[in-house]
């Protein structure tokens, strides 16, 4: 009863920013992201009855109280549908900065999820294991999929599910990450989220932007735009960020260095380098290029001090199991 389940993060292209329901994790908005193949987390999982209690650990350490309970609240969903009482050991390993809003609870709910499910031989479809993945995180129900991917909002659980757009052969893009900040950010999404929703006088503007855009960048994806797809998904980052930046109390994510780079984005334009930026509930910025300009893209981010590390990738693939075992 033990299993390990890989799954990598996303970067939404039309982002995810509010729950209509708080239990259940259902979006106030559909959403499209990218799968990335460079930031993975890796997680196991086994049930035993020689375990007493549930056993949570991140990165080789204990997992804090606040993240233990938010896994051990999974695992009892994931106990539940697997009609078991068997306590579990879970240990997640990931290899890039969490809480830093690289999205690092949507791999890890998805990897968790997976896992979970075939330690108790489950053998769920995609469907059903992103519906359960989105009751841990809602974005981890885009990271089931590898390519593009696109999350349905939903009035019941059961109808808020992710699809594939495209897998991760159909469009070469790539993502450049500037870590700037690897620190826990002070605001939680989840808790940001439900300051935007109730706060902010821009929000009921976004969500009727964010149903036209979702047409536009489905279509953009399937005939592989990328000036399109760039262009539509800077244009929601900054719509995203300035339901947050109108919330009460305001949330600014962003670091000067992260306000710089989006500049910079922007006059690398003028010189003709395929670039648009991105950025989630964090300071770290995620540049969208195109594999011929990927290195330049990431020679120049490399040249500024303030930028800590970058990251490279390109589309990933599917969650997955495999026999590599963290303990």
């Amino acid at each position: 009863m033990k299993s390990t389940a890989i799954a990598n993060s996303n970067i939404a292209l039309i982002k995810y920013w509010g729950k209509a329901n708080e239990e259940l994790f259902l979006p106030m908005n559909s959403s499209i992201s990218m799968t990335l193949d460079n930031l993975q987390t890796i997680c196991t999982v086994e049930f035993s009855e020689d375990f007493e209690k549930d056993i949570v650990e991140i990165n080789n350490q204990p997992a804090n109280p606040k993240t233990e309970e938010r896994i051990v609240k999974h695992l009892d969903l994931i106990r539940r549908v697997g009609k078991t009482d068997l306590k579990a050991k879970v240990a997640t390993n990931f290899n890039f900065p969490i809480g830093a809003g690289l999205a690092s609870s949507a791999s890890a709910s998805a990897a968790l999820t997976l896992a979970g499910c075939s330690a108790l031989d489950l053998n769920f479809d995609k469907k059903q294991l992103s519906i359960l993945a989105r009751q841990g995180s809602g974005s981890s129900c885009r990271s089931i999929y590898g390519g593009y991917v696109k999350w349905l909002k939903a009035n019941t659980s059961e109808g808020s599910y992710a699809v594939q757009i495209a897998d991760e052969n159909h469009f070469d893009i790539r993502d450049v990450i500037a870590v700037v900040s690897k620190e826990e950010k002070a605001v939680s999404s989840r808790d940001g989220m439900k300051t935007t929703v109730e706060t902010s006088p821009l929000y009921k503007a976004r969500l009727q932007e964010v149903e036209v855009s979702l047409n536009k960048m489905e279509k953009a994806i399937l005939d592989k735009d990328f000036e399109a797809i760039g262009r539509l998904a800077e244009a929601d980052c900054l719509s995203m960020h300035a339901t947050m930046l109108t919330s009460q109390p305001s949330l600014i994510y962003w670091e000067p260095i992260t306000v710089k780079l989006m500049k910079h984005v922007q006059r690398w334009r003028n010189d003709r380098l395929s670039a648009y930026f991105t950025i989630d509930a964090g300071p770290n910025v995620h540049i969208l290029t195109l594999p011929e300009d990927a290195k330049e893209v990431e020679a120049r981010l490399k040249e500024m001090p303030e930028v800590l590390e970058v990251i490279h990738s390109k589309p990933g693939s599917d969650a997955m199991i495999t026999n590599k075992h963290l303990y």
